[in-house]
């Protein structure tokens, strides 16, 4: 007995191949689809109890083994031409041979799949549109506590929605704008950004309204050329720039630029635990309602880091949020986690090192797609480094 395995696009381009290689006299003795193709066994001098002996059992769960209406499809099936020989079966009740144009076993094929597909969802956990969501945020570095109270609701289906209009609701959009006038007060760790971030804004309005209209004020007199990165900026844009060293020199630089209508005051990034952090932002604090204080956060920050950092931060009004160096950072929706949690809506968004092209503000759709196109591009990056880990998870 001769026996040879065929597959190609359909049922009726893999019987055709059987036919030129075997002749009408081959007996198929099973088939099934693969991957969209039709894969099919057939033999020539086919000899039953041979064929038969070298057969173990089907592979199906237990369950399904227990309907023998359903092995239908192991049975050798004969070849729909002229002269095909039709293998011995042991049932009388074997189906009659089959047009070429219908796919073989189909019927029974079909039962199997929905039976096994049934089997392994109620054995093996939640549907694989929930399974997709879960993969979705964890990816975009959202919590699994987070996570699970997402999912609790089930509507997995509509999940982009879903979370779009979730972070709407509880992050929301800081209302504040610079097409207003007024004082802007950028706070944050060290590293965040915010001299880079404060010459973006400075540029955008030196852009709309001439440079006699901005200046700016530092108090970064600890940090390494701190003063002079903000001065090469204030000199590339044309305007001045006064150093500030304790609560004296604001409220005289405040009235010396009454005429300006944006200030901008870079502050010093600290440890959390730095008193001269505490000192500093009582300074502001006292500015009243008369401050526009943004809070910059850089992307990467997550976990408990992200809370221990940035809690000082939460004893003074803030009017809202910017997310810095999110193309530094495949998974920043931590940060999303923790605004939501303080109630504080998001004002900008960085996303590069020109000035002022990557300072943005924040629609939320273009947050969800920068949430969805760094993890991916992240996955992406990682396929071939199986080893590689992201936030504990395997990838």
């Amino acid at each position: 007995m001769k026996i040879k395995r065929f597959s190609g696009a359909n049922t009726r381009e893999v019987l055709q191949q059987i036919r030129g290689t075997l002749g009408p006299e081959a007996v198929i003795l099973s088939n099934r689809e693969s991957d969209g193709a039709v894969e099919i066994v057939a033999a020539i001098d086919f000899d039953e109890k041979q064929w038969n002996e070298t057969q173990s059992i089907p592979a199906w769960p237990e369950p399904l083994r227990t309907h023998p209406e359903k092995t239908e499809a192991f049975q050798p099936a004969q070849l729909p031409a002229q002269g095909a020989t039709i293998a011995p079966s042991q049932s009388s009740t074997n189906p009659s041979p089959r047009d070429i144009s219908q796919p073989l076993a189909s019927a029974p094929l079909r039962d199997e799949l929905q039976a096994l597909k049934q089997l392994v969802e109620r054995r093996w956990g939640p549907q694989p549109v929930q399974q997709s969501a879960q993969e979705a945020l964890r990816e975009m570095g959202f919590s699994e506590e987070w996570i699970s109270e997402f999912l609790e609701q089930g509507e997995c289906r509509e999940w982009e929605l879903k979370l779009l209009n979730t972070l709407q609701e509880k992050v929301g959009i800081s209302q504040t704008s610079l097409e207003k006038p007024g004082l802007f007060v950028l706070l944050g760790p060290t590293g965040s950004g915010k001299t880079t971030s404060i010459a973006k804004l400075a540029a955008a309005q030196v852009l709309r309204h001439g440079p006699h209209s901005v200046a700016l004020l530092t108090t970064d007199t600890y940090r390494i050329a701190g003063v002079e990165q903000l001065e090469i900026y204030a000199r590339i844009l044309g305007v001045p720039l006064d150093v500030i060293k304790g609560p004296e020199d604001l409220l005289k630089s405040l009235e010396k630029h009454r005429d300006r209508s944006w200030i901008f005051i870079d502050t010093i990034g600290m440890g959390p635990r730095d008193p001269r952090l505490n000192e500093q932002l009582q300074w502001f604090a006292a500015l009243g309602a008369d401050a526009q204080r943004f809070l910059l956060i850089p992307a990467s920050l997550s976990g408990r880091n992200l809370a221990t950092v940035l809690q000082p931060y939460t004893d003074i009004p803030l009017s809202g949020a910017i997310i810095s160096k999110i193309d530094e950072t495949p998974a920043f929706a931590a940060v999303l986690e923790w605004l939501a949690a303080q109630h504080l809506p998001v004002a900008w968004y960085s996303d590069g090192q020109k000035v002022p092209e990557d300072m943005h503000e924040a629609p939320w759709e273009q947050i969800m797609n920068l949430l969805k196109m760094n993890s991916a591009l992240h996955k992406e990056r990682l396929a071939d480094d199986p080893g590689s880990r992201y936030h504990g998870t395997q990838l």
